[in-house]
């Protein structure tokens, strides 16, 4: 079944959604730490617990790339047009294996575009956490959204 795509006016402050939980396996999270960050820590469970680590730890750009994957569940794939900016980018806490990882996702404010009436501007709070609840990444995130009904 193929939900409609909610657009720039269906958003409003104070709106929340969450997607996952995403698991984290040790053999996903290894393979892309050794192709694109194979800090010690990344790699190695002995060389993470030398550096007060509990286990190997994800790179931050996995981290990333997990949170995408829960972000392309939102319902308005539609209506993006593209990514503005991303501020106060924060990794509080290490993502491990076996990890359970849910994003959150909070409306913080709209505001129609000054050049383009078929546009609009979203500011959402982006907070990945844990099973535990523990905050393992956020930022504020500003996307650019099409208006219903408008050729973008």
């Amino acid at each position: 079944m193929t939900r409609e795509s909610l657009y720039f006016e269906d958003l409003a402050a104070g709106n929340v959604y969450t997607f996952g939980p995403y698991r984290i396996t040790r053999d996903e999270m290894l393979e892309f730490n050794q192709r694109w960050d194979p800090l010690p820590m990344h790699v190695d469970a002995a060389e993470a617990r030398a550096r007060g680590y509990r286990d190997m730890t994800a790179s931050g750009q996995y981290t990333l790339c997990v949170k995408q994957a829960l972000l392309n569940e939102a319902p308005w794939h539609a209506a993006v047009i593209g990514a503005l900016a991303h501020d106060d980018m924060i990794f509080p806490r290490p993502v491990y294996p076996d990890d359970q990882l849910s994003l959150t996702i909070e409306c913080l404010e709209t505001r129609p575009s000054r050049s383009n009436p078929a546009r609009g501007i979203i500011k959402f709070g982006f907070r990945l956490f844990n099973q535990d609840d523990d905050t393992v990444l956020s930022y504020i995130h500003m996307s650019m959204f099409a208006r219903r009904g408008t050729v973008s």
